[in-house]
């Protein structure tokens, strides 16, 4: 998986990262060297009920999986485009640290999406 486009975030000191299709990043400068990292998982549905099946089983899965996650990932509903997250804040001055947390991240954040597409496909 390698980076293909990225772009400056509208009105926000960040950027997007479009690693695959449907499987972006983005970055968001916190204040000197901390930064949150954000990968969006899936839309939510429509429909309440649509909406609370995904957010079970995406919950339900992450319950599963968080002791083989890095440290900070957490799960999140972003407002502005109604998509279900994992996030992570990266703090550090280290250059390598700030790139492995990164890179570990990314790598995570594309098996947990995975992971839970082949999860809803099941049920």
């Amino acid at each position: 998986m390698s980076a293909g486009d990225t772009e400056q975030c509208a009105a926000t000191d960040g950027y997007r990262i479009d690693f695959e299709k449907n499987f972006t990043v983005e970055l968001q400068h916190l204040g000197g060297t901390d930064c949150r990292v954000s990968a969006r998982i899936f839309s939510l549905g429509k429909s309440l009920q649509v909406q609370e099946n995904q957010i079970k089983l995406a919950l339900s899965l992450f319950g599963e999986l968080k002791n083989d996650m890095p440290d900070g990932v957490s799960t999140a509903i972003s407002n502005h485009d109604n998509c279900l997250r994992l996030c992570v804040e990266i703090v550090s001055e280290n250059n390598d640290i700030i790139m492995t947390q990164f890179q570990g991240f990314v790598h995570v954040a594309f098996a947990y999406k995975q992971t839970y597409f082949q999860h809803k496909g099941a049920t």
